[in-house]
């Protein structure tokens, strides 16, 4: 990296790192379980995708606006498979975007006051000690709701703080989110919404504030805040990603497409995932992965502070902190992949056992018979457009530096046009392997039907 940057840098092409077979892997393997993470709880993936970014070199600010640009488009697509099953609730997702989008130009202004004050190793701490103080906090939470759900035997446990709040909190006007199920005031969106959008711009972290503040300040259930938080993300991201090319031109498309390769698959089947679980699950998801990347940021914080010359550390330890943050975070990646997929095998196995598996699935509207030549032509865009990328890297480096309106623009539509393309060709692939939802009150049904076993016993689902 050569460095650190003087106190009024800004992003170079230098500072964006060499994508070689193994990194670009790992990209695409990182959008996979990311995407399954978002898909399933509603967050960007951000605090999977952020640090594994930085795990291989990438700078903070690097880092964080490449995730945003990877976030609203995926966030597009999850928002589209979620409303479709009924998880989205547009005026709780446009309300609380109105806010995110103030919070997301304040956020994205302190970070760049940490750049020119610390350089690229104070936004790194900066964004890992955030990280440190948030994701236990949050997840704290989540596990006692799910500690309370499954002594209970309840799907979900009801919000106490959104019950209060709708009853007493009547400040005109007062909403009515139909699809969340509540009736409440205007104002609660408002600093809930700011609260996630800060987040999203300062450290690309914003679903794990939003998903718990519509759950236990607006009272929607968990399926619909992680379904609602999508539409939102769709909003931050591409706001946000304008701004992060515009003023610093922070954006590293490599590394966005990379991770769209995979996460467009993913998000689609942690969507679909959502149907296959009790609704506390979703909230054991996102308490046992931001467990995990707590432990691989507090590892990364001696070599931030190394680097700002605020402790020495022996220069030998530098590769070994570098090694174990990446073993970590990739722990949480297949600690994701494992809850949201374990869940969907056994249930579809159960239901196929039983020859119930197609009559149980969201039919889908296309012709199977056209999914084969679908997937063949959008297959073949995509891997154009990621042909061209690559081979005019520094070309596009240079233009997404050149931070004008027109590589702003540029960035904006790039993300559009790649996820418009491949994720025609991720639903064509997932349609031809009937990756699809179940139809509500599948799961009751089954374990209705499990109570009282056939002959010769029942594999539990």
């Amino acid at each position: 990296m050569g460095g650190l940057p003087p106190p009024d840098a800004t992003i170079t092409p230098d500072m964006f790192i060499a994508i070689g077979p193994k990194e670009a892997l790992f990209l695409i393997f990182l959008g996979i379980l990311g995407g399954m993470l978002s898909g399933f709880i509603g967050s960007g993936g951000a605090f999977v995708l952020t640090p594994g970014m930085m795990s291989i070199g990438a700078p903070g600010p690097i880092a964080v606006a490449s995730n945003m640009c990877h976030k609203f488009p995926k966030a597009m697509v999850g928002a589209w498979r979620r409303a479709k099953i009924g998880h989205l609730d547009v005026k709780l997702a446009v309300l609380m975007a109105f806010s995110a989008i103030a919070g997301v130009q304040v956020g994205i202004k302190v970070q760049e006051m940490i750049l020119e004050a610390l350089g690229t190793a104070g936004t790194n701490l900066y964004v890992s000690l955030a990280f440190l103080i948030v994701l236990p906090a949050v997840a704290a939470l989540c596990i006692k709701d799910v500690i309370k759900a499954k002594k209970g035997g309840l799907e979900d446990t009801e919000p106490k703080l959104a019950m209060k709040l709708e009853k007493k909190f009547r400040i005109p006007p007062i909403i009515h989110f139909k699809v969340a199920g509540r009736k409440q005031s205007l104002w609660l969106t408002i600093p809930t919404g700011f609260a996630t959008g800060f987040l999203a711009a300062t450290i690309a972290v914003g679903g794990f504030i939003g998903v718990p503040s519509m759950i236990y300040i607006i009272g929607a259930p968990s399926a619909v805040a992680s379904g609602t938080e999508l539409g939102v993300a769709f909003v931050m991201g591409l706001t946000g990603t304008f701004t992060w090319a515009y003023k610093l031109g922070a954006v590293d498309f490599r590394m966005t497409a990379l991770i769209l390769a995979g996460s467009l698959f993913g998000v689609q089947i942690g969507a679909v995932g959502t149907t296959y679980v009790k609704q506390y699950m979703i909230k054991l998801a996102m308490a046992v992965v931001m467990l995990i990347v707590t432990v691989s940021r507090a590892l990364a914080i001696p070599k931030y502070l190394h680097q700002l010359g605020w402790i020495s550390l022996d220069e030998s330890m530098i590769p070994l902190v570098d090694q174990l943050v990446f073993w970590t975070m990739l722990m949480a990646m297949v600690a994701c992949a494992i809850i949201v997929l374990t869940p969907m095998i056994k249930v579809r196995k159960e239901l196929a056992r039983r020859g119930m598996l197609e009559d149980a699935l969201v039919s889908s509207s296309v012709d199977r018979k056209k999914l084969l030549p679908k997937a063949v032509f959008w297959g073949a865009i995509s891997m154009t457009c990621y042909a061209l990328l690559f081979k005019y890297a520094d070309a596009w480096t240079a233009f997404a530096t050149s931070k004008t309106i027109v590589s702003a623009l540029g960035v904006v539509v790039t993300a559009i046009v790649f996820s418009v393309v491949h994720g025609n060709f991720a639903h064509a692939v997932l349609d031809m392997l009937n990756i699809g939802a179940l139809k509500k009150g599948t799961l009751e049904k089954l374990e209705a039907m499990e109570r009282v076993p056939a002959a010769g016993g029942v594999t539990s689902a």
